[in-house]
């Protein structure tokens, strides 16, 4: 047996510390990959969306990604799904939306990190909404004062004159897929069909510059004209009518 030259075993020690540090570097870059997947497992921002879909190719070869379906614990309760609060601001307080082209839209949260106190005070705002303006537990007093303190600041910070305030819902898929209704994506849970409005006002700042807020009622909530005759009544009463 030979013996080894001084230069061969500086060679091989060379060798070996360069496949070492390959393999380390393999490894830290599947634990990252891994770890963006899982911390983006629910309510991912836009980098962590952005990154998801850049490791998409390695992450979904192992099964590792849950294909963006936020995947988390829940009772099924209203108070379980997603709410989030969009504004849309109007140029004019005096004018009625109807008569107006929107000037922006905002949505509160809006983009950036999850963990940052601002967005999580977002979400603790439209959660506090959704839930006081629920049948079950509604609160006037609470819904109002929230579409109040939500659309001054709103119209304050873009220098319009009026917002329409309203609480999104995005409910969550069921369970048993053959419950969905009709024009429900069974392979998008994240699709905008599953988005519902559950709350809706009016704010403006009115000529002694104080906040005013009117909540939307919405179709079923308001009782018809007392008096008011329908075609079949006509009909029934004048028999000359033509139905």
């Amino acid at each position: 047996m030979y013996p080894t030259s001084p230069k061969t075993a500086a060679i091989s020690a060379e060798g070996s510390a360069t496949a070492r540090s390959i393999v380390s570097l393999l490894i830290c870059i599947h634990l990252f990959c891994v770890a963006v997947v899982l911390a983006s497992n629910f309510r991912r921002s836009v980098l962590q969306t952005q990154l998801v879909s850049i490791f998409a190719p390695y992450t979904k070869l192992l099964h590792l990604d849950p294909s963006r379906t936020p995947y988390y614990y829940t009772l099924g309760r209203n108070i379980d799904d997603d709410t989030w609060l969009v504004i849309d601001l109007y140029p004019s307080a005096d004018l009625p939306v109807g008569q107006q082209k929107i000037a922006e839209t905002t949505h509160l949260p809006s983009g950036g990190s999850n963990w940052l106190e601002n967005r999580r005070r977002g979400f603790q705002l439209a959660k506090l909404l959704a839930d006081s303006a629920d049948p079950q537990n509604e609160n006037d007093d609470v819904t109002s004062e929230i579409a109040r303190a939500v659309g001054g600041w709103a119209i304050r910070k873009s220098g319009n004159g009026r917002a329409v305030v309203r609480c999104m819902r995005k409910y969550s898929q069921s369970y048993d897929l053959s419950l969905l209704n009709a024009g429900f994506p069974a392979d998008r849970p994240t699709d905008a069909a599953y988005d519902t409005t559950v709350y809706e006002a009016d704010v403006w700042i009115d000529e002694d510059k104080q906040v005013q807020v009117q909540k939307r009622a919405s179709r079923a909530e308001v009782a018809p004209r007392q008096g008011a005759a329908t075609p079949a009544r006509e009909a029934t009463a004048n028999p000359s009518v033509n139905p």
